[in-house]
């Protein structure tokens, strides 16, 4: 046998065919990971006088740059895919790899696709070179990030949200340093405590708090930043700036600071309404007779309600409540629920916050609202809530301590009335820039709704006249708020009327608008915009989009909307070639039945208490859902579905919504 083995071995074809067999099994494997891998694979061989061949491909480099392999083998092609922001890097670059300065280099890229699509990639290009050093091999790997873009674009709107909420929220936000003094505070601070913020920073949490509270909040501090078990708030008294003490209620996380040092970060509230409350109740339980004859005195109104579906039948009303007209046992012992005194103007939003609250499991709550007396005088209240919970989790009452702040509130209107007077003189004009009629076009229908989150808005929407049978569609949304966004959005109105008169080409008028505009246009402030001519004859719609919200249409019998997606940058941001360059043009047709709806990002943008935005998909399902309806009606059920959604989230961006409805 081992002879014969030696026999075969002897000219050695047995090694070489078994050297074979694994080199044609080694290709056969690259091939199948070249055709199938995750990420887009290309190579070119380069010549000596460095033309590149053809671009060898695999099929997710081809998906990923939105191109047939037939296309891909030609490298000018793929480069014209190349988005032109990106496309000066990337050659450079490569100037750089075929000079000898560098072998590889990573880029994060765009490519558009031919339906406009664009795709965010991350290219790796590695060269082999001879001993000569002259490139000889061309190597690129790209993987698909469009997804982490996007995530990373999602995280800076949410950082965007978040800087909102710590200069507008009510609570006092802030952040201390390992030895607990403030690096970080909210402007409620100031409101709250009457301390200007710059005069706190730097210096003790321990300064401002009672003494006697110092060594609780102490071990609340440090249990929370040693990750330790504590209670979820302390409470204490602060020092306000006239010397008063205020009872704050202090809820807080550890967080790791740039340093890597375990910090603390909290929010604290003003519960001195909520704990006078609480001890007068307490105290009941021990002397009841004697809490009655306090509560009485007490210039507030203690009640005690029934969660019972929507109703707010009364367990217990104190006698204060004679200040308004109103008797207790009127509501403890007749037919009347305290919703019924409720200002009818209130009601729905006063029954939808605490439908709110109560679905997001708030423990206590404040509103203000009106109320009726029996004489006809109508009282502003504030109404601090605390909400009782059985075993279960499920809410059975709703302890109430109920302030009259009439007074506070005439003195506000007042102050606001001399404050705002000429912001309502600008509101007024700025109304009137906005169509209330609209040009009759045969056979459609349009409508618009326009909801300013402030007195002067930021938002622009028009229909006119063009010529030649045509009309202009416009919507707009102006970074920023108040005078200088509504200084902006007047002057783009007026520029865009002028231009677009006797022109057929939406881009042309949009590349003229940003020309006219950029030179006038603050620091970071910029316009996203919506234009579109329509010519009703043919129901022919050609239209342009700098940054803004795709347009929708709603196709007659179908569900799923039709995006306008033909993409540019923002009005303001680049002059010249730079803007005009990314300017794109799309064409939509309009059918019997088909509806078009313009909108800015203050409505998919709406929040609710948990953060979770109304969201394209909602404003869909509401147009569709009353689609049959006139379009006025139709807005009115879309607004109505946003203010519920967005009860308890305070309107911080203008809505605008414009519909045109083909007959």
């Amino acid at each position: 046998m081992a002879a014969e083995e030696g026999d075969r071995y002897q000219d050695g074809s047995e090694n070489r065919s078994s050297d074979a067999g694994e080199l044609h099994l080694a290709q056969g494997q690259l091939a199948v990971f070249f055709n199938h891998a995750p990420i887009g694979i290309s190579w070119r061989e380069v010549d000596e006088r460095g033309q590149p061949g053809a671009n060898h491909v695999n099929a997710r480099f081809c998906e990923i740059i939105g191109m047939s392999r037939e296309e891909a083998l030609d490298i000018r092609n793929v480069m014209e895919a190349t988005h032109p922001e990106d496309r000066l890097k990337q050659i450079e670059l490569t100037r750089e790899v075929y000079e000898g300065q560098r072998d590889r280099f990573a880029l994060e890229k765009r490519y558009v696709h031919k339906d406009g699509k664009t795709v965010w990639a991350n290219l790796i290009v590695a060269v082999l070179r001879n001993e000569a050093g002259r490139v000889t091999h061309h190597f690129a790997m790209l993987e698909d990030i469009s997804g982490r873009r996007a995530a990373e674009e999602e995280l800076r709107n949410s950082e965007r949200r978040w800087r909102n909420y710590l200069h507008t929220s009510s609570e006092i936000l802030y952040a201390l340093t390992p030895d607990f003094t403030y690096k970080f505070l909210s402007r409620a601070w100031t409101r709250k405590l009457g301390h200007p913020v710059e005069s706190a920073l730097g210096r003790s949490f321990f300064d401002f708090v009672h003494p006697d509270d110092a060594d609780a909040c102490r071990a609340f501090l440090e249990a929370v930043v040693d990750d330790e078990p504590r209670p979820d708030h302390i409470e204490y008294r602060a020092k306000h700036l006239d010397g008063s003490w205020l009872w704050h209620a202090s809820a807080g996380s550890r967080y790791v600071d740039q340093q890597g040092v375990p910090s603390f970060f909290g929010v604290g509230r003003d519960i001195t309404l909520r704990r006078r409350a609480q001890e007068e109740l307490k105290a009941a339980l021990a002397r009841r007779e004697e809490l009655e004859r306090i509560i009485d005195r007490s210039p507030s109104v203690v009640v005690l309600f029934r969660a019972e579906g929507g109703q707010w039948p009364a367990e217990f009303v104190s006698a204060s409540i004679r200040q308004f007209g109103y008797e207790p046992r009127v509501f403890t012992e007749g037919n009347m629920d305290f919703l019924n005194i409720v200002h009818e103007d209130d009601r729905d939003r006063v029954s939808s916050e605490v439908d709110a609250h109560a679905a997001a499991r708030h423990n206590e709550y404040k509103q203000e609202y009106r109320i009726r007396c029996p004489d006809g005088r109508v009282r502003w209240i504030d109404d601090h809530t605390v909400v009782r919970r059985d075993k279960s989790g499920r809410v059975t009452h709703h302890e109430g301590v109920l302030t009259d702040i009439s007074g506070r509130k005439e003195a506000e209107e007042m102050a606001r009335a001399v404050s705002e007077r000429e912001l309502r003189m600008a509101r007024d004009v700025q109304q009137h820039l906005l169509p209330v009629d609209f040009p009759a076009m045969d056979g459609c229908e349009v409508q618009a709704m326009a909801q300013p989150s402030g007195q002067l808005g930021g938002d622009y929407y028009d229909v006119f006249a063009v010529g030649g049978g045509r009309y202009g569609l416009v919507i707009a949304d102006v970074s920023g708020k108040g005078a200088p966004a509504a200084l902006m959005m007047s002057a783009c109105r007026s520029s865009l009327r002028l231009l677009a008169q006797g022109e057929t080409s939406p881009a042309k008028v949009m590349c003229a608008l940003n020309r006219t505009l950029v030179a006038d246009m603050p620091p970071r402030m910029f316009i996203t915009l919506f234009y579109g001519i329509f010519e009703p004859a043919g129901g022919k719609l050609r239209y342009c989009r700098a940054g803004h919200e795709p347009a929708l249409v709603l196709r007659a019998g179908e569900s799923e909307p039709e995006l306008l997606q033909a993409g540019g940058m923002a009005l303001g941001m680049a002059d010249g070639e730079l803007f005009d360059d990314g300017v794109e043009e799309g064409t939509c047709h309009l059918r019997s039945g088909d509806m078009l709806a313009l909108y800015t990002d203050g409505v998919n943008e709406a929040v609710n208490a948990h953060g979770e935005e109304f969201g394209r998909q909602r404003m869909v399902d509401a147009l569709c859902r009353y689609a049959e309806q006139p379009l006025d009606a139709v807005l009115a059920r879309l607004d109505r579905h946003l203010r519920r959604f967005s009860a308890l989230d305070p309107m911080t961006d203008d809505r605008t919504v414009l519909l045109l409805r083909i007959g």
